[in-house]
Formats: C-alpha cells, structure tokens, sequence
C-alpha cells in the first residue's frame, strides 16, 4: 500500500520496493500536486479544455483566471468566485451640533461598503428652499468606515421629506438637499454604498 504525504491531502509517495522509474515518479508527483495547488488559466474556456475526462474538476479545487484576473473554487457542481467574509460596526458615527445619533449600522464585504445612519435633528429647523437647503453637515463616519477616492453621494429620509447628502474621504456627512423642511425632532435615515478602492 504506498504511503501519503503528511498533510493528509492524499498525494501518493513511491515505496523503495517500487520500480526504479523517475520519470513516473516525477509525473506522479505533479498529477497528484497540480489538483491541490491553485491552477492558472487564460480563461474559463480554457480551463474547461484542460479540466475535463480524467482531469476533470472535483470539490475544493481552485483556479485563477488570468483574462478577467479571478480566483474560483470549484464547489462540487460550479466554479464559485469565494466569498468575502462580512464586517460590520456599529459605533464610531459622531453627530455634529445639532444632531443627535440614534442608531448606526456598518456594513463592509470585500470593498463594498453600506451605511446607514438614524439621526435626530436637536437644533433649530432647517429651512428648504426650491428643494435646497444650506449645506449643513450632520456627522462623521468612523475611521475605516469612510469613502477612500472620492465624495459620494447618499440620500436621507426622515418619513416627511427626503433629499441628499455627501460623505467625503474625511468622514464629513452633508446634508445638501431637501423636499421639505427638516424640524427639530425630526428623525434623519441616512443610507451611502460605495466601493472602498484601498
């Protein structure tokens, strides 16, 4: 019976009693190593090609696509692109004066990121005019929860009116539009994706 490597992945090792032959003990090698090792391919058509038959695919192996530069792990029936794993915050958002944080929700899997803040409004109305108001910053994102390129733009809702908002690089949230007034005690939902390039 020949023996296995060490690390339990199957791969067959030659027995001394075996055959002086180096050339198959080298091919075996490789044919039992390859399987286990991530596998480059200039497309999937092309890793289709080599993977079929004897060599076809089998669950865990791994490949990378050189055309579209992705790695993909086969899960038994397809090639899977491996998930992110899912961070998520929920404390860090300072509310600037006038402002008051009721809930906060971080969300970040892979370089996507999703926010959503629950303000409430403690300070005097703010007054909309032909769906503007003056530009009135309301919170900060935590470090590390922040946009890492550019500005970008959300939107807010408070049940009563709506309108948007930018968060730069620095964390800043701005509330730059409105559909109404935005009173005291009103409650503020603040909703940003964006894609972290860093």
């Amino acid at each position: 019976m020949p023996t296995t490597d060490d690390y339990g992945q199957g791969v067959n090792i030659a027995s001394l009693t075996d055959a002086p032959d180096a050339n198959k003990l080298a091919k075996d090698l490789a044919n039992a190593i390859a399987p286990r090792s991530v596998m480059r391919f200039a497309s999937a058509s092309a890793r289709g090609a080599a993977l079929s038959g004897t060599t076809a695919p089998v669950e865990g192996m791994a490949t990378y696509l050189m055309d579209v530069n992705r790695l993909e792990v086969y899960d038994g029936s397809a090639w899977m692109t491996p998930l992110q794993s899912l961070s998520s915050t929920n404390s860090g958002l300072s509310a600037a004066s006038g402002f008051a944080v009721v809930d906060f929700a971080g969300y970040r899997e892979g370089r996507v990121t999703a926010i959503d803040a629950f303000l409430t409004r403690t300070g005097a109305t703010i007054n909309e005019s032909g769906g503007n108001i003056a530009d009135t910053v309301c919170c900060t994102l935590p470090s590390g929860w922040r946009p890492t390129h550019q500005t970008i733009n959300g939107s807010w809702d408070s049940g009563v009116a709506g309108g948007g908002f930018v968060v730069g690089t620095d964390g800043i949230c701005t509330l730059r539009s409105a559909t109404g007034d935005i009173s005291n005690n009103s409650n503020l939902r603040l909703h940003v994706v964006f894609i972290k390039t860093t």
